[in-house]
């Protein structure tokens, strides 16, 4: 199995990593935005491929700083967006 990792179009800024525990995948995404596609990675619910792949590209990338890992899990598709009362 060969490891794909992200084309960069420029120099990015920051690089953030964030993992959905609901789901178990994890995403590079860039700042600013054209530096390169975000980029998924599926079954890292520890985000430990995706901060792999974030480290080499700063250390090829001098200056640029790693944000992350954040987690989060995604609202249940059939989640029901309750209305806030006002105040």
């Amino acid at each position: 199995m060969t490891e794909i990792t992200p084309k960069m179009r420029s120099r990015p800024d920051r690089i953030f990593v964030s993992v959905d525990e609901s789901t178990g995948k994890s995403t590079l995404s860039f700042s600013p935005p054209d530096a390169g596609e975000a980029f998924q990675y599926d079954d890292d619910k520890t985000g430990v491929r995706a901060m792999k792949d974030a480290q080499t590209i700063a250390a090829k990338y001098p200056g640029s700083t790693i944000h992350g890992p954040h987690f989060h899990a995604a609202r249940p598709a059939r989640a029901r967006v309750r209305p806030r009362k006002p105040a």
